[in-house]
């Protein structure tokens, strides 16, 4: 029985979700802390290995990715 990867759908929408809101900050601090928060969250994978950092790495990238849909409701950009 095959399995639905939740995790690389989370990922690639997290992905997703970044990128627009980079594209759409219109200030250069806003775009860097976006790319900042990407690369904690890169980071955070890369300082624990093993279940412990897989499962903080998902977590990291979940609020990542509501950091960035906040952000562009914020913004004004309805997403349905």
């Amino acid at each position: 029985m095959t399995q639905i990867p939740y995790a690389g759908i989370g990922l690639g929408v997290t992905l997703f979700l970044g990128a627009w809101a980079f594209i759409e900050a219109e200030t250069v601090r806003s775009r860097a802390v976006i790319v900042s928060a990407a690369a904690v969250v890169c980071l955070l994978a890369m300082i624990w290995h093993g279940l412990t950092g897989t499962i903080i790495r998902l977590i990291a990238t979940s609020i990542f990715g509501i950091g960035c849909l906040i952000f562009l409701v914020w913004h004004g950009y309805r997403i349905r």
